[in-house]
């Protein structure tokens, strides 16, 4: 199952290339359209939905260990090891730009792995008040800087990029090698509003994991956790998505073709969709028994379809905007961003529909909604990001 998978670095910010939605993909979407206006049944999977048991997260951290990154963290070690080595760079600031929904926080990861220096936001009240001041190492000197979040270092607000301005004013007086990460909404806006890109050099930034990738990522995941030596089978004909045509060829299921789609090439996204439709197998199953004896099966279901809360969808639209940009927000913090809009109910609603997830008073975008809030952002008009 395991195919050995090539360390890549990181390509020129406008290059990433969505990967392509397969055939019959396409042709489900449209057939299931048609079916449910005409209200007729589906054909009925090899072990339906109900029949499987959902795992526990604790039980899925052992079946499919994080982190959720992949393989980035060596591709950005491969992408910056001569450049950090460099006495004297031909540019002394690299920009990492990343989609949004990364709560592995790569950048981080991979300046902590490498010991560099970090340097952390002030809290975005003191960015609000005009308390909060820029304090970096000195301009010159050895060792690496590193900024994981960009985004953190701004609110939405009229005081609220005040700071952003100095630091990049401080950046811009560096000639010290120096790492700032940010998210590809986040770096739109700031294109936009503060002149980011004239200050901070061409950023970089991921390849687009399609089947292969996801491929070569999922099953080293597989044999490193518990699942090792089991077989994953999708629910709707018994298919193994891992199985290859021949020993080096493509996956015979279309399964890691159409979650790499689904995903938009972005791995967070797709690690957090596979894992959020495993499934175990139903006790004392006749068919599974008999058409697969002796085996022990993880069994994958359909991916879910996302669909916003009916009402105030314009206003939960902003909301998600907002989050995005910033990565995360307070409820307070979002009424301030969005002064407009009463976020109690809002992010209820959102919460419940599995759009947003909350981690303490932060609340964050959920990675398996992402693909969905980005289109409707899209046909809503919203200015979007690029990668």
């Amino acid at each position: 199952m395991n195919r050995p998978s090539e360390v890549l670095t990181f390509q020129p910010l406008g290059e990433f290339t969505l990967p392509p939605t397969p055939a019959d993909e396409t042709i489900r979407r449209f057939a299931e359209n048609i079916w449910r206006t005409l209200r007729r049944e589906k054909e009925d999977p090899f072990i339906s939905d109900d029949s499987l048991r959902i795992a526990t997260t604790r039980k899925l951290n052992k079946i499919v260990p994080p982190p959720s990154c992949g393989p980035l963290l060596a591709e950005m070690k491969e992408t910056f090891s001569d450049w950090t080595q460099d006495p004297e760079p031909a540019h002394w600031m690299q920009l990492v730009v990343l989609p949004p929904c990364d709560h592995s926080n790569v950048v981080r990861s991979w300046a902590t792995e490498g010991d560099h220096v970090i340097i952390e936001p002030p809290d975005r009240q003191s960015i609000l008040n005009g308390t909060a001041d820029v304090s970096l190492p000195e301009s010159t000197g050895e060792g690496v800087i590193v900024i994981p979040r960009l985004e953190e270092w701004f609110i939405r607000h009229r005081n609220g990029l005040i700071l952003l301005r100095r630091l990049l004013d401080h950046l811009a007086m560096m000639q010290r090698h120096c790492v700032i990460g940010c998210n590809s909404w986040a770096w739109g806006f700031f294109e936009k509003t503060v002149g980011a890109d004239l200050v901070l050099p061409i950023g970089v930034t991921l390849h687009a994991f399609d089947a292969d990738r996801l491929h070569a990522w999922f099953s080293n995941l597989v044999e490193s956790g518990e699942a090792e030596g089991k077989v994953f089978r999708l629910n709707k004909n018994g298919e193994d998505i891992f199985q290859l045509n021949g020993e080096e060829g493509s996956p015979k299921s279309d399964y890691l073709m159409t979650l790499a789609a689904r995903s938009l090439g972005i791995p967070w996204v797709a690690w957090h969709l596979w894992r959020s439709s495993l499934r175990l197998a139903p006790k004392d199953n006749n068919r599974i028994a008999d058409q697969f004896p002796g085996e022990q099966a993880l069994w994958v279901a359909e991916l879910d379809d996302f669909h916003l809360p009916k009402n105030h969808v314009s206003t939960a639209l902003l909301a998600l905007h907002a989050l995005l940009l910033h990565h995360s927000l307070t409820a307070e913090e979002l009424s301030i961003v969005l002064p407009s809009v009463d976020e109690s109910n809002l992010l209820v609603a959102l919460l419940e529909a599995e759009f947003v997830q909350r981690d303490g008073d932060n609340y964050y975008c959920c990675p398996t909604a992402y693909p969905t809030i980005r289109q409707c952002l899209n046909d809503a008009g919203f200015p979007l990001d690029r990668l």
